[in-house]
C-alpha cells in the first residue's frame, strides 16, 4: 500500500518516467479501483460514464508521465482530474438535455415531439459513439480542442509532440466523426457535422 509519496510509488513514478509500462501497470492496479470507489457518489451506478472517466485519467497520466515524478500527492492528483473530467461529462449532458428540448419545442408538428427527441437521442448517441472509437491519442487531441477549448499549441506542449501533429490528428478526427455520423445516423455529411457538434456543445 502507497502512503503519500512513499518509496515504493517514487520508484513507480521514477519508472513511469522513463516509459516502464509495468510501472503504469502497478499505479493504474492500485489506485484504479481507489478511484471508482471515490467517484461513485458523484457517478453512482452510471457505469459506463465512470469507465470513461477513468479511461481519460489513466490515458493523461501516461501521456503526462516525464511530469509525475515531481508530484507530492499522486492520489489527490488522479481524484481532482477524474472529479474534473466526470464533472465536465455532467455539464455536458445538461446542456445536451437542454437542446434537445429547445430542438423538439421548435419543430413545427410539435405532437411528433417525443418521436423527434428520441431520434435526436439516436444521433447523438451515435455522435459520442464516433468519439470513442477514436484510437486514444487521437481522442484525447480531440477532447482537448473541442472540449476543453485548447489551441493547437497549448495540446502540443501538453503532450510535448509538434504543432504539426496535433493538427494532423485532428483533422483525421474529425474527419473519421464526419463520416461516421453522416454513414451510421443516416444523415448528410453537413449535418451528420452539426450533430457532432450539438454532442459535444
Amino acid at each position: 500500500m502507497f502512503s503519500n509519496q512513499s518509496p515504493k510509488e517514487k520508484d513507480l513514478l521514477l519508472r513511469l518516467e522513463q516509459d516502464d509500462q509495468s510501472a503504469f501497470d502497478a499505479l493504474y492496479q492500485y489506485y484504479e479501483p481507489r478511484l471508482r470507489l471515490y467517484l461513485y457518489p458523484f457517478a453512482g451506478s452510471d457505469a459506463n460514464m465512470m469507465n470513461i472517466v477513468l479511461q481519460d485519467v489513466f490515458v493523461k497520466l501516461w501521456l503526462k508521465r516525464k511530469d509525475m515524478v515531481g508530484i507530492a500527492f499522486l492520489e489527490y492528483y488522479l481524484q481532482r482530474m477524474a472529479k474534473n473530467r466526470l464533472f465536465d461529462i455532467l455539464k455536458l449532458r445538461n446542456i445536451q438535455d437542454r437542446h434537445e428540448k429547445i430542438y423538439a419545442h421548435l419543430r413545427p408538428d410539435a405532437d411528433n415531439a417525443t418521436r423527434d427527441q428520441l431520434q435526436l437521442k439516436e444521433y447523438l448517441a451515435i455522435a459520442r459513439e464516433g468519439i470513442e472509437r477514436l484510437p486514444e491519442r487521437r481522442r484525447v487531441i480531440f477532447s482537448m480542442n473541442m472540449l476543453e477549448g485548447l489551441t493547437l499549441d497549448e495540446i502540443a506542449g501538453e503532450l510535448q509532440v509538434s504543432r504539426e501533429v496535433v493538427k494532423k490528428q485532428l483533422q483525421k478526427a474529425r474527419s473519421f466523426l464526419k463520416e461516421y455520423i453522416a454513414k451510421n445516423g443516416d444523415l448528410p455529411l453537413t449535418i451528420g457535422w452539426a450533430m457532432l457538434l450539438l454532442a459535444i456543445s
